[in-house]
């Protein structure tokens, strides 16, 4: 498929209570992501405030090695914290030429035998 990096964000605000065991969470998920074949990196930030915001960030070589990804154990447990929280997160997925939402993680997921 197409050999561009790609990126998925995931964006929290969250009572500040909750931003820790996120971030705890999240940060446990990069050491794996990092490893994982055609990862380009990841990051995450946190913004106290009113809310405390969270942006989490994974880059992948190709739109291949995010769909592999998606596929995996480990974003099954990102959509378990995702679907934890308080709040949810606005993510997005910005492939070439195109940002989409979590309906495209969905799409690759149902398609796990393609």
């Amino acid at each position: 498929m197409n050999s561009v990096p790609v990126r998925m964000t995931v964006r929290w605000a969250v009572p500040q209570g909750e931003s820790r065991p996120i971030t705890s969470a999240l940060q446990g998920l990069m050491v794996t992501t990092r490893s994982e074949p055609g990862c380009a990196g990841c990051s995450l930030s946190t913004h106290m405030g009113a809310q405390a915001l969270i942006d989490y960030v994974e880059e992948w070589q190709s739109e291949d090695d995010l769909k592999r990804e998606l596929r995996s154990d480990r974003f099954t447990q990102l959509a378990e914290l995702m679907e934890r929280a308080s709040e949810p997160p606005i993510v997005q997925f910005n492939l070439a030429g195109t940002t989409r939402g979590l309906e495209y993680a969905r799409e690759v997921r149902e398609r796990r035998s393609a």
